[in-house]
Formats: structure tokens, sequence, C-alpha cells
């Protein structure tokens, strides 16, 4: 399984990176909303795990644009806040879940 892992926080990643980059087929990337989109376009994951609040694009809106590309994709949401405006949010735009 191909998972594509996207957070701003150097410290998350870094932490993540550890854990699962045993495994060739998880790509753990720091970085935007942006650079999001364009990573799910080029590596096509079967799961993308992407931070909900990041600065520039955010996770969900670049998971907006991602599923308007890519009706399929499977997304989950990682997220430290337990506001419900995001979950619900997420949720109606197609995402799988939430962490």
């Amino acid at each position: 399984m191909k998972l594509l892992i996207i957070d701003d926080d150097a410290l998350v990643c870094a932490s993540l990176k550890t854990i699962l980059e045993t495994d060739p087929q998880v790509k753990v990337v720091g970085g935007s909303g942006r650079e999001a989109v364009s990573l799910y376009r080029r590596l096509r994951p079967d799961v993308l795990l992407m931070d909900i609040r990041m600065d520039g694009l955010t996770g969900l809106e670049a998971g907006e644009l991602i599923l308007r590309e890519a009706p399929e994709a499977k997304i989950l949401f990682l997220t430290t806040f337990s506001d419900d405006e995001y979950i619900i949010k997420a949720l109606k735009l197609g995402a799988k879940g939430y962490l």
C-alpha cells in the first residue's frame, strides 16, 4: 500500500518518518497543501493522510481540490483539534475519516 503523509509540522513529519518509512511504500512529506495536491497527482497513493490545518492552502482546501480531480481518492485527515466544524467539513468533502 502506498501511503502519502503531508504535514507542515516538522516534528510531526520527523516522528512519522521514523515510525513509518521502514516500509518503502510509505512516503512522509513535510509541506503545504499546495504540495499535497501536486504530490497526489504525481504519486497517486492508495491513502493520503494529511494535516487538516496548514498555512497557505489548508488540508481541507487541498483535499477538496484533490477530490474534485480524483473522487476515488482516499483521504484521511490528521488533526489535534476536536473542532466539530473541521470534522464535518472534511467528511462532507468526501474524506474517508480523520485521526
